[in-house]
């Protein structure tokens, strides 16, 4: 509730203040440190007829613009507070992502290295195999030249 909410006041104000011993000071101008707008109980008669007085704050133009304006300060605050939760939301899901990602690319960089490997692998294999082939395919054709030789002495002879 706001101070500007507040149209009247209601307090009670006994009318025979002497009912108090002596070393309570009642001062009539005061308002008592308990108030009540209303009592609970309707049944409940209190034994002096109270006395309602009403309070209508009057107030200036000064405060009515401050009340204003720290409404209005309050407003922009609440509209901070709120736009700080969301941006530390918003940060907190983009630093999801952006590890989310990460973990994706890490992923990928242990598959990759896992492939490159195997590629390598392969290439060693084929790359012994190719020398082989090679060292026999010279081998097969040092024999061929040896049959030639062989036959052509023969059809000499």
């Amino acid at each position: 509730m706001q101070p500007s909410d507040v149209s009247e006041l209601h307090y009670l104000c006994l009318s025979n203040p002497t009912q108090f011993p002596t070393h309570f000071s009642l001062n009539t101008n005061i308002a008592p440190p308990y108030q009540f707008s209303r009592f609970p109980n309707p049944l409940y008669q209190p034994h002096t007829t109270p006395q309602f007085q009403e309070f209508n704050p009057q107030l200036s133009s000064n405060s009515t613009s401050d009340e204003a304006d720290e409404q209005q300060l309050s407003i922009i605050n609440e509209r901070k507070q709120r736009r700080m939760i969301s941006n530390r939301e918003s940060a907190r899901r983009s630093r999801m992502r952006k590890q989310k990602h990460l973990d994706e690319l890490w992923s990928q960089v242990v598959w990759l290295r896992n492939e490159n490997h195997q590629l390598v692998d392969k290439l060693n294999h084929f790359s012994e195999r190719h020398d082989r082939v090679v060292q026999e395919n010279a081998q097969l054709k040092e024999e061929a030249s040896e049959l030639r030789q062989m036959l052509t002495g023969m059809q000499l002879n």
